[in-house]
């Protein structure tokens, strides 16, 4: 299967304080899909009100895309498929003050929390990346850990490696090749 591991923010006040805690261009990561059956690329993410497949038209409306990775493996066919229950799952909110409680102690403490407020029943957009990435035995990240942009910088310093098309976008939400 061929998709992108993509990363967007919005203007939003959410997005704002994520990209503000974690000190990064990037507070929202999805999947690209391209449906042959539909002709239209779809995106696969968790957000607020759950896990969600919309018709990247309507999501680039509101999410202002940053960079994509583009992996063709054919891992990847079977693991998106297990992992479709995950539609519909709910936003760990929790998880998001956690993340800001641990980066808080992380920068004044120089310590690592574990996340007491983990539940199987909600995740947040990395988490789902991961399950998927990880189930494809493409990646082995730890699930429940990682913000948007450490995941971004784990794509950054792996693509190539893993031959994955890197790519930008312009202001206009244009793709190219970085």
């Amino acid at each position: 299967m061929r998709l992108s591991i993509g990363f967007s923010t919005t203007n939003n006040i959410a997005s704002r304080l994520i990209r503000w805690f974690t000190k990064a261009h990037v507070s929202h990561t999805y999947l690209r899909i391209f449906d042959s059956t539909f002709g239209a690329d779809l995106v696969l993410h968790a957000d607020w009100d759950g896990v969600k497949l919309d018709l990247a038209e309507k999501f680039f409306i509101d999410n202002i895309p940053i960079e994509e990775f583009e992996v063709d493996d054919k891992r990847l066919d079977e693991a998106v498929k297990k992992n479709m229950w995950h539609l519909g799952m709910k936003c760990d909110y929790y998880k998001l003050f956690n993340w800001a409680w641990s980066i808080m102690l992380k920068r004044w403490f120089v310590r690592k929390m574990k996340d007491p407020l983990k539940s199987p029943k909600k995740l947040i957009c990395v988490d789902f990346i991961l399950y998927i990435f990880n189930e494809a035995d493409i990646t082995r990240l730890p699930i429940g850990f990682l913000t948007p942009i450490d995941l971004h910088k784990w794509c950054l310093e792996n693509y190539k490696e893993m031959s994955w098309v890197h790519h930008l976008f312009d202001k206009e939400g244009q793709r190219y090749a970085a």
